[in-house]
C-alpha cells in the first residue's frame, strides 16, 4: 500500500512540476531605444537592432533557423521560439537572427559591436559547434567587439547569427550568487561593421588648461588587421566648432614588424576655448582620419566637451566653480521606461528646468543615448560600476572595467562613479577601492555603504552612507523617489488562506468526533467502518497540514522584497524569476513535495517500528499530535487583519518543539525509537550544510556587515 501511495505522490509531483514548466513565465521586458558612439563615413554598417527570435537552447535555435532558411516554417509552438525586440530590458538565454551580407563586403574584416551586454556572451555563426563559435566575452555594460573573418560569412544568402547569454559576473559574484538563471540582457545598440585593414580605435581625451587656452591630448591607436603591413599610415585630426576647424594635426607612422596595434597621440592647442558648462553645454567636433599606402581610409567623428571636474573641501567643483548638487537617482525600471517611450532628452530637459543638475544611475552605467543627450542638455551624470554586495574574496580586478570607463569618459556630462556598494572593510576591499579610484580618474570616485566604517584613501565625503532615500553631504544631495513598482504578492492569498483555515477547522472537528484508535490497529486486515472513517479524516488532515505549510512558504516567496533598498539594484534574478510564476502552481507543487517528504520520512522509519506497520497508517497515527496546526492556519488567514507574516512560522516552530517530548513518548511507549524519524530531516539538513559550506566567504562577509551595523547603531545610541 505504501509503495502504491508513494508512487501516486511521485506522479502527482512530476505532474505539478510539468505543469509549472508548461506555464513557466519569464519576466517581461520592454524594447529600448539606444545610442551609437562614434560615426564613420567609410565603414559599411548593418544595424542588428530590431526583431530577433528567442529560444531556450542553442540546439533549438539552430534547428529552427536552419529549417526556416530552407522554407520550412511549420514549427510547433514548442520549437518555434518567440519574437523579442533588441535591445531590451528582458532577460533571455538564446537569440538568433538571419543576416544577409552584401557581396561587396567580402574584402573587409567584420566587427560585431555589442553595447551594454549584461552577462557572459557566446556568439555563433552558421552553426553551434566549437569551431563555429566566433567569440565570447564577459559583458559589463560597455562596448564589446568580436572580429569575424570575412570568409566566415556566406555572401548573398542568409547567415544565422546566434547569441547565447549566461549569468553575469556580478550575478555570480554577489552575496550567495549563482549562475542560475542562465540568462542576461542586451540593453544597448549592436551592429555589424565592415572595416578596412587599418582601423582607428575610439580615442581618449585629456584636457589641460593654461588660462583660457586648452591643451587637448587625444590618445588613440591604429588596429592593423591585415596579414601584411601597408604602411606608412597618415593620421589626421581636426577639431572644429561645427562650422570651421579650430585646430589640426597630422602625423605619419612607419611600419614595424610583428606589431598590429600602433598607439597614436595628437595634441591640439585651442586659444580662448569654450568650456562645457551647465548653462552653455558647448561641444566641439573631433574628426580623425587614417589612410595607408593602398589609399584605404578609415575615419571616426565624435563630439568633445571641454571641462574640468574636481572634489575639493567636500564640494563639487566644475570648471573651477563650486556647484551645489541637486541630484535625482534613476532606478533601472524607470530608466527602461524612459528609453522605451523615447523620452530621454525631453525628460532631462524637464528635470533641468526643475533645478536638477545631476542624474544618478542606480545599478548601471548610462547608455550612449543618455550620455549624448546629457551632453547636449547640460546635465551631470553619476554612474556605477557593477560591484555591490560582493564578498571580498570575489571582488573583480578594476582593470576589467577599464574599457567601459574610458568609453563613457569621452562625455563631459559624466562626472562621477560609484566604484563599490556594500563592500567589506578588510584589506582586500581596501585594495580594490584604491585601484578602482585610479581607474576612474580624473572623474570623481565614491563608495556607498549602509554604515560608517574606515576605508583607507577615502575621505569621509567620498564614503557615502545611505540615509533612506537620500545621499547627502556638504556638497548637496541626491534623492531617489519611492519605487513605483507594485509589491509582488500572492493575489487572492487571503481567500486561499481563509478557505484553507475553514477546511482545517472542519477536518480537525471531524477528527475529534472520530473513534480514537490505537497503534496496534494500524495492521488491521479488515478494519471496521469506524476505523476506516477515522483513517479518512486523519489522512485528509495530513494533506491539509502539508498544504498549509506549503501555503506559508509560497506566501513567503512572494513577499521577498527584491529591492531591500532602492540604492541596491536587484542582483538576485532567480527570486524575481520565481515570483513571476503562478503562486497557485507553486503552492500545488510544494504541497505535493511536502507530502512526499513526509511519506518518505515515515516510510524509512516504519520497518524499524514494532510489527513493521504500513507507512501510510503510521502517518495517520502520528498526525493526532499535530491537530494544533489549525491555529496556525487561522494565523495565516489573519494576515489581512495585521498579523505579521512571521507569526505563524514562529508559532508552528514553537509548537513543534513544545510537542516533541509527547511525540517521543508515544514512540517509546509502543516500543519504538524516535531517532529514525530524524534520518530524512538529517539528510536534508546535511545537504543544506554542504551547500552552505561552499559559501563560507559569504557568511564571513555577512557577519562583518551585521556586526558593523550593530556597533554603529549601538554607538549612535
Amino acid at each position: 500500500m505504501f509503495n502504491r501511495r508513494l508512487m501516486i505522490f511521485i506522479a502527482l509531483w512530476a505532474l505539478t512540476m510539468g505543469t509549472l514548466w508548461w506555464y513557466w513565465r519569464n519576466v517581461q521586458g520592454e524594447s529600448l531605444q539606444a545610442g551609437q558612439s562614434g560615426i564613420s563615413a567609410t565603414r559599411f554598417m548593418q544595424n542588428l537592432n530590431g526583431s530577433w527570435d528567442q529560444f531556450s537552447s542553442l540546439r533549438q535555435a539552430w534547428t529552427t533557423e536552419s529549417e526556416r532558411i530552407k522554407g520550412i516554417n511549420n514549427q510547433s509552438f514548442l520549437t518555434g521560439g518567440k519574437l523579442i525586440t533588441l535591445p531590451s530590458s528582458e532577460r533571455f538565454r538564446v537569440v538568433a537572427k538571419r543576416v544577409r551580407i552584401p557581396g561587396e563586403w567580402s574584402s573587409r574584416t567584420m566587427l560585431l559591436t555589442m553595447n551594454s551586454v549584461q552577462g557572459h556572451a557566446s556568439v555563433y555563426l552558421n552553426g553551434i559547434s566549437s569551431s563555429q563559435k566566433i567569440g565570447e566575452f564577459e559583458g559589463s555594460g560597455g562596448a564589446d567587439e568580436i572580429e569575424i573573418p570575412a570568409k566566415a560569412f556566406r555572401y548573398g544568402e542568409d547567415n544565422i547569427l546566434i547569441i547565447e547569454l549566461a549569468g553575469s559576473a556580478g550575478q555570480r559574484a554577489t552575496f550567495l550568487g549563482s549562475a542560475w538563471p542562465r540568462s542576461g540582457r542586451i540593453t544597448g545598440d549592436f551592429r555589424l561593421n565592415a572595416v578596412v585593414e587599418t582601423t582607428i580605435m575610439p580615442p581618449q581625451v585629456r584636457v589641460a588648461w593654461t588660462g583660457t587656452t586648452a591643451q587637448i591630448t587625444v590618445e588613440s591607436s591604429l588596429q592593423l588587421r591585415g596579414f601584411s603591413q601597408d604602411g606608412p599610415w597618415t593620421v589626421n585630426g581636426v577639431l572644429s566648432d561645427g562650422s570651421a576647424g579650430v585646430a589640426e594635426q597630422t602625423i605619419t607612422l612607419e611600419p614595424q614588424e610583428k606589431v598590429d596595434n600602433r598607439p597614436v597621440t595628437l595634441t591640439f592647442s585651442v586659444p580662448d576655448a569654450r568650456r562645457w558648462t551647465l548653462e552653455d553645454p558647448y561641444l566641439y567636433q573631433l574628426h580623425l582620419t587614417v589612410t595607408n599606402s593602398k589609399a584605404d581610409m578609415d575615419d571616426l567623428a565624435l563630439p568633445i566637451g571641454l571641462r574640468t571636474i574636481a572634489f575639493s573641501a567636500g564640494k563639487w567643483v566644475l570648471n573651477d566653480q563650486v556647484i551645489p548638487i541637486m541630484g535625482k537617482a534613476l532606478m533601472p525600471q524607470d530608466e527602461y521606461k524612459l528609453r522605451h517611450t523615447e523620452q530621454v532628452e525631453a525628460w532631462l530637459r524637464s528635470e533641468r528646468q526643475k533645478g536638477v543638475n545631476l542624474i544618478y544611475f542606480i545599478g548601471q552605467s548610462p547608455d550612449e543615448l543618455w550620455l549624448q543627450a546629457a551632453d547636449r542638455v547640460g546635465m551631470g551624470l553619476w554612474a556605477e560600476l557593477p560591484v555591490e554586495l560582493i564578498p571580498s574574496h570575489r571582488l573583480p580586478q578594476p582593470i576589467v572595467f577599464r574599457k567601459n570607463i574610458k568609453e563613457k569618459m569621452l562625455h563631459p556630462s559624466l562626472w562621477a562613479w560609484t566604484v563599490g556598494k556594500g563592500l567589506d572593510s578588510d584589506n582586500l576591499a581596501k585594495t580594490y577601492l584604491q585601484q578602482a579610484v585610479k581607474e576612474v580618474q580624473p572623474n570623481l570616485a565614491f563608495a556607498l555603504e549602509t554604515t560608517h566604517h574606515s576605508i583607507s584613501d577615502f575621505s569621509e565625503e567620498q564614503l557615502l552612507v545611505i540615509q533612506g532615500n537620500n545621499l547627502q553631504g556638504d556638497w548637496g544631495q541626491v534623492t531617489v523617489e519611492t519605487p513605483s513598482l507594485p509589491r509582488v504578492l500572492w493575489v487572492n492569498e487571503a481567500i486561499a488562506a481563509g478557505v484553507w483555515a475553514l477546511l482545517m477547522f472542519y477536518l480537525a472537528w471531524m477528527n475529534l468526533r472520530s473513534t480514537i484508535w490505537r497503534y496496534k490497529e494500524i495492521g488491521e486486515k479488515k478494519p471496521k467502518r469506524r476505523l476506516r472513517r477515522a483513517w479518512l479524516w486523519d489522512g485528509l488532515f495530513v494533506f491539509a497540514r502539508e498544504g498549509m505549510l506549503a501555503g506559508l512558504v509560497t506566501s513567503g516567496i512572494f513577499r521577498i522584497p527584491i529591492h531591500i533598498s532602492p540604492w541596491f539594484s536587484h542582483l538576485w534574478p532567480r527570486i524575481e524569476l520565481v515570483q513571476a510564476q503562478s503562486p497557485w502552481l507553486v503552492w500545488e507543487m510544494l504541497t505535493v513535495l511536502f507530502m512526499l517528504i513526509r511519506l518518505l520520512q515515515v516510510g524509512v522509519v516504519s520497518p524499524h517500528m514494532p510489527d513493521a506497520p504500513h507507512a501510510v497508517g503510521l502517518v495517520y497515527w502520528l498526525e493526532r499530535r499535530y491537530r494544533w496546526a489549525v491555529f496556525i492556519a487561522i494565523g495565516w488567514a489573519s494576515f489581512p487583519w495585521g498579523v505579521p507574516f512571521y507569526f505563524p512560522i514562529l508559532g508552528y516552530t514553537a509548537l513543534v518543539i513544545l510537542f516533541l517530548p509527547i511525540r517521543v513518548r508515544d514512540i517509546h511507549r509502543v516500543g519504538g525509537h524516535y531517532l529514525p524519524f530524524l534520518w530524512v530531516p538529517g539528510i536534508m539538513a546535511g545537504s543544506v550544510l554542504v551547500w552552505a559550506s561552499f559559501y563560507v566567504g559569504d557568511w564571513i562577509y555577512l557577519w562583518h556587515m551585521l556586526s558593523e551595523s550593530i556597533f554603529y547603531w549601538m554607538g549612535r545610541g
